[in-house]
């Protein structure tokens, strides 16, 4: 069985190596299409993105060499897939180990650790060419069979066919991880080509004293930290790949890092998914407002009864419930409430639910009180109309299962402690209610979920941290009319910015993919309120840019060199723009706003120039010798580039003073006054002669201003560097980007 979309040796740029679909793929393929439905079409695609991956790994054929990769995708959308398909290929492309560093919880690992014993046929006896070792411990049983099995691959006068993959599972603990690399400790690893994923990589695993040893000089090194990198140095022939939907931290640790990834690939999203770009896209009816206080609400504080908005939620979950009860088909539906990472918040919300199920149970078969009881349900059928549309069957319908609905549906605590901690049995029940905090954040799989109540506050703002909460993406799309998301308004706002955030990245990377990641400068494009991932990991100097208002160099003159490649720049691009006489005065354009009555040279303005002339005609041609001001030139192109994907399409030029040369006075090397104030400086406008500079620029869309200066010594006033090109940008409030950009040189 063949699998591959397209031929391997396309891809560009180059693989190192090309990886074949061997039988342990094969298998696995038609294991994931009979047990889980995904179709050929699909499973195709994820073989072929993961051959890609491990194309870019170290060539398991040639010599001991040590790489490190990133494996990017989005929340829910398969992550878990892609990295047994990626194991299965390691093996049979004679990988002799695959270590799977699999989160920080134990009920992760034992999910995670399910699933590949299913999908890989792991527990199959001799006959398979895996062993499964599962967290091994120095002294033990787990030891002796890592250890003899990766000896035997080592032999060379046994056969391929007695050589079998060892499969190991660690957890993300520095404890577990020493435990697995003093059984690996005195091995001769040279011939064992191996495999090392870490899921979840952008938690736990990197350096959280890399911020403070920037700044410092030291090198201190957190435990985790000390594990991983301690465990690829052990390892003379590995690739360790990051699997992650939240690359920021990854992406953003020191380039000399050993954590720092050298490529990096993109995981697609299969048919159906679905994430930020639908549920939280304008317009879009999935997403819910708590208001502040009922997300603060509790036992103690609340004389009403749990939150209204909690109620909402309960009655639009069970109607979608009732919906699939209508479909006669058998299907899990949830309804997660997430309120905080603090287990007492918990109690009161089960106390809420319990209440109100065993309230509800009563009044759906008393004869007395069911139609009153129903008819509180005719908003939440409204609700669900505007997105189920007109297959939402009637609330008469519906109500006509909420006796069965109610008498079966389950809701428990899920926690790291008590009766909370033991796992869901997704089994016995088709209908759930999960209240929780961390253990429902990041990597775990809710069925069927639905409905997602989360009250909990914005926190410390980091927008990796934010994602990881999002358990209500996912392969949905059949049912995605019956979901809705309950979130504090604030938090509703960050999660629909993230979206630009997290698809400027995946845009950015896709630009540079397979390419060395050292040579791609990190650019963000993020909301005012958030910070793209934890402070302390991160070890590449960052500069801030918020595109609004007047965006500008300081430093007008550097070099004789980049003044006279900028006045070309300046030249081509009024050319480009049809020369000044293509041009109008600005105060014959609109006299009121563009207020000049001087004689002489006038600001001419260029109307609806295309932002992406303004990019590559002026932009990306213009030379800043300044680190500063060579950081805001990336930000005014980053700013423009996403203005475009939001639908802004044009900008104003006003070329000041038809380019004849002021003068102005330096301070070191930045400009004294840069614009030119009103003139007379009255609040009067009918009495002036000249509005000034700044107001010159559109209300509306963004504005460029070219100019050129004389600069003059600021004691002598002499004329010390004449006709240097200089613009300025102007970026409404209302289209306001904030970046994050790396440092030039860095």
């Amino acid at each position: 069985m063949s699998i591959v979309v397209k031929e391997l040796k396309d891809v560009r740029p180059p693989l190192l190596w090309e990886p074949n679909a061997g039988p342990e793929t094969d298998d696995f393929v038609k294991r994931k299409q009979a047990n889980d439905q995904i179709p050929p079409v699909a499973l195709q695609r994820v073989v072929f993105e993961a051959q890609q991956i491990l194309g870019r790994c170290v060539d398991p054929t040639k010599g001991p060499e040590g790489a490190t990769g990133l494996a990017v995708g989005y929340v829910q959308s398969g992550k878990t897939l892609s990295f047994t398909t990626l194991a299965a290929l390691a093996r049979d492309n004679g990988y002799g180990m695959v270590v799977l560093i699999a989160g920080v919880l134990d009920n992760l690992l034992k999910q995670t650790l399910t699933r590949l014993t299913a999908d890989l046929n792991l527990a199959g006896g001799l006959a398979r060419p895996w062993v499964l070792v599962d967290r091994p411990t120095p002294g033990k049983a787990s030891a002796t069979q890592l250890q003899q099995h990766l000896t035997k691959w080592s032999d060379p006068s046994l056969s391929p066919q007695k050589k079998r993959t060892v499969m190991v599972v660690v957890l993300k603990n520095h404890k577990r991880m020493g435990n697995l690399r003093a059984c690996l400790k005195g091995l001769d690893l040279s011939a064992v080509p191996t495999l090392v994923i870490d899921d979840e990589a952008d938690q736990a695993s990197l350096n959280n004293f890399a911020y403070s040893n920037r700044r410092t000089g030291s090198n201190k090194k957190s435990t985790n930290y000390s594990e991983v990198t301690a465990l690829k140095a052990l390892l003379p022939h590995h690739t360790y790949v990051q699997y992650t939907a939240t690359p920021q931290a990854p992406l953003l640790v020191g380039l000399s890092d050993a954590l720092s990834p050298s490529f990096a690939e993109l995981l697609s999203p299969g048919d159906g998914y679905v994430g930020g770009k639908v549920l939280f896209a304008p317009g879009a009816r999935y997403s819910r407002a708590i208001p502040d206080e009922e997300a603060d609400a509790s036992l103690a504080t609340s004389t009403d009864g749990p939150p209204s908005t909690l109620v909402d939620a309960l009655r639009i979950f069970l109607l979608g419930a009732c919906a699939v009860e209508e479909s006669g088909k058998i299907a899990h539906r949830t309804m997660m409430v997430h309120p905080s990472h603090h287990t007492e918040n918990h109690k009161d919300y089960q106390v809420w639910i319990a209440d109100l199920v065993g309230a509800w149970r009563s009044m759906a078969s008393n004869a007395a009180l069911k139609d009153e009881f129903f008819e509180h349900f005719r908003r939440a059928h409204t609700d669900l109309a505007e997105t189920v549309g007109n297959t939402l069957p009637s609330l008469e319908v519906l109500v006509g299962h909420m006796s069965y609905v109610l008498k079966t549906v389950n809701y428990r605590e899920v926690n790291s402690t008590g009766p909370g901690s033991e796992p869901v049995d997704w089994s016995g029940c088709e209908y759930w209610i999960l209240v929780g905090g961390a253990k429902l954040d990041r990597g775990f799989t809710v069925e069927g979920l639905t409905v997602t109540y989360m009250p909990r506050p914005m926190g410390v703002g980091n927008a990796d941290n934010l994602q990881q909460r999002a358990r209500f993406y996912g392969y949905k799309q059949k049912y995605v009319g019956y979901c809705r998301i309950y979130l504090r308004r604030e938090v509703r706002d960050a999660f629909r910015n993230y979206v630009e955030h997290e698809e400027a990245i995946h845009e950015s990377l896709r630009k540079t993919r397979g390419e060395a990641l050292s040579k791609w400068n990190r650019q963000f494009t993020l909301d005012g309120a958030m910070n793209p991932t934890r402070r302390n990991v991160i070890g590449i100097p960052l500069e801030e840019v918020v595109a609004s208002n007047w965006v500008h160099p300081k430093a007008a003159y550097v070099d004789r060199d980049c003044v006279e490649d900028n006045r070309q720049v300046f030249k081509d691009f009024i050319a480009q723009l049809g020369g000044l006489n293509n041009g109008v005065a600005a105060n014959d354009v609109d006299p009121e706003r563009y207020i000049d009555k001087r004689s002489g040279k006038k600001n001419i303005l260029f109307e609806n120039v295309s932002l992406e002339t303004v990019i590559d005609g002026l932009l990306e041609r213009l030379r800043m010798g300044d680190g500063d001001d060579a950081v805001q030139r990336v930000g005014c192109v980053l700013a423009l580039r996403q203005l475009i994907k939001d639908g802004q399409t044009h900008a104003d030029v006003f070329v000041i003073g038809e380019l004849e040369p002021q003068n102005r006075s330096k301070k070191g090397k930045a400009i004294n006054q840069v614009f030119q104030g009103k003139n007379p400086d009255t609040t009067d406008r009918t009495q002036l002669l000249y509005g000034g500079d700044r107001d010159f620029a559109s209300a509306s869309r963004v504005s460029l201003h070219l100019r050129a200066f004389n600069l003059l010594n600021a004691n002598t006033r002499a004329t010390e560097e004449k006709n240097v090109p200089w613009f300025a940008m102007h970026v409404p409030e209302s289209l306001k980007k904030r970046l994050l950009i790396q440092a030039e040189g860095v």
